[in-house]
C-alpha cells in the first residue's frame, strides 16, 4: 500500500497551508503574504516558525526600542510576551511587524486606548495591521489584516507555547499563526459539518496535517473563487468545506496551493466525485486522533 506524503497545506494572511508530510510536530507555520497573481507560480509563502535572534531595532514611529523574536521566551517574544501580556500599568503586549510591512514579526508594547473593547467586539487599527496599535483591551488583537475596517478583537493564548490555553476553555482553541507564531484563540468547530458563522471557515487551528483541532476563522479574500481545484493562497481562502493545501497532492492544480475538500473516512469514495486518483486521506496519524474528529480527512493524492 502506497503511503502519504504529509506535507503542508496553504495558508496566507491568517496561518499558512498544510502540508502533506512526514513530520506530525507542530508547524508553527504560517503564510506569507503572495508576490504574484494568486494563479501563478508562487501563490503564497508559507514559512516555519522557530527560535530566532538577529538584532535589535528602533521602531521609526513611536521610538519603542525592539527586537526580534524569540520562542524561547514562551511565545513570540521580542520586548514583551504575547501570553504573558507583561508590559508596564496602561500598556499591553501587541504583535506588530518590526519592517513596517503587514504580517507581525515581533512584539512591543503599546498603549491601551481609553475606551478598548473585548474579544468579540467590532474593532479598528491604527494605522495599518502590522503596527499592532488597535483600540482592543489588553490580551487581545485587532485582526483586521486586509484592513478594510471590518474586524473583531481576538483574544491572545495565555499559558505558554508548550501548554497554551484559551479564556474561553469550553469553546476555544488556541492557534499558531503568522510567523513568528502569534498565538491566538478561535472557536473550535467540525470541519465534516463546518458548523461556523456566516463568513467564517473551519480549519486547523495549525499549518499541519495532524493538527489536533479545528477552529472558526474569517474567510480570507472571500472574493475569490474558493472551491475544489481552485487556486488559493492562505489556510481560509477557500471555501467552507474545504481547505487550502500543496498543489501537488492534488490532480491538475494550475498553481502551487489549491482548494481540497474535507471527506467523512467512514464515506464510501467520498473523493471520486472530484477526481477518480483522489483517496480521502485520514487527517491523523493512526492512534494520535482527536477524540470525536476520528473519522475527518482530506481528498488528496496517495503517492
Amino acid at each position: 500500500m502506497k503511503h502519504v506524503r504529509r506535507t503542508v497545506f496553504a495558508a496566507v494572511a491568517w496561518t499558512a497551508a498544510v502540508p502533506f508530510g512526514c513530520n506530525s510536530e507542530r508547524q508553527d507555520t504560517t503564510e506569507a503574504p503572495s508576490t504574484t497573481n494568486p494563479s501563478g507560480s508562487t501563490t503564497a509563502e508559507p514559512v516555519t516558525g522557530g527560535a530566532t535572534s538577529t538584532g535589535t531595532g528602533v521602531d521609526g514611529t513611536t521610538g519603542v526600542p525592539t527586537t526580534t523574536v524569540d520562542d524561547s521566551t514562551g511565545g513570540a517574544g521580542g520586548q514583551c510576551n504575547l501570553f504573558i501580556q507583561d508590559c508596564p500599568e496602561g500598556q499591553k503586549c501587541s504583535a506588530f511587524s518590526e519592517d513596517g510591512g503587514i504580517f507581525p514579526n515581533g512584539t512591543r508594547c503599546v498603549p491601551v486606548g481609553p475606551n478598548p473593547v473585548g474579544p468579540g467586539d467590532d474593532c479598528v487599527v491604527e494605522g495599518k495591521f502590522g503596527d499592532g496599535i488597535d483600540n482592543c483591551e489588553k490580551g487581545s488583537l485587532c485582526l483586521d489584516i486586509e484592513n478594510d475596517g471590518m474586524a473583531t478583537c481576538v483574544a491572545y493564548c495565555t499559558g505558554s507555547m508548550d501548554d497554551p490555553e484559551c479564556p474561553n476553555q469550553d469553546s476555544d482553541r488556541c492557534s499558531f499563526l503568522f510567523e513568528p507564531t502569534v498565538p491566538l484563540c478561535f472557536p473550535s468547530c467540525d470541519p465534516l459539518i463546518q458548523n461556523c458563522g456566516p463568513g467564517e471557515a473551519c480549519v486547523p487551528n495549525e499549518a499541519a496535517l495532524s493538527a489536533p483541532f479545528f477552529v472558526c476563522m474569517p474567510r480570507v479574500f472571500p472574493q475569490a473563487p474558493g472551491s475544489y481545484g481552485d487556486a488559493c493562497i492562505a489556510l481560509s481562502g477557500c471555501d467552507p468545506g474545504n481547505l487550502c493545501i500543496f498543489g501537488e497532492n492534488l490532480p491538475s492544480c494550475a498553481g502551487v496551493y489549491c482548494c481540497s475538500v474535507w471527506c467523512d473516512l467512514t464515506a464510501n469514495e467520498p473523493c471520486a466525485q472530484f477526481d477518480p486518483t483522489l483517496k480521502c486521506v485520514p487527517w491523523f496519524e493512526p492512534g494520535q486522533e482527536t477524540p470525536g474528529y476520528e473519522n475527518v480527512g482530506i481528498c488528496g493524492i496517495m503517492q
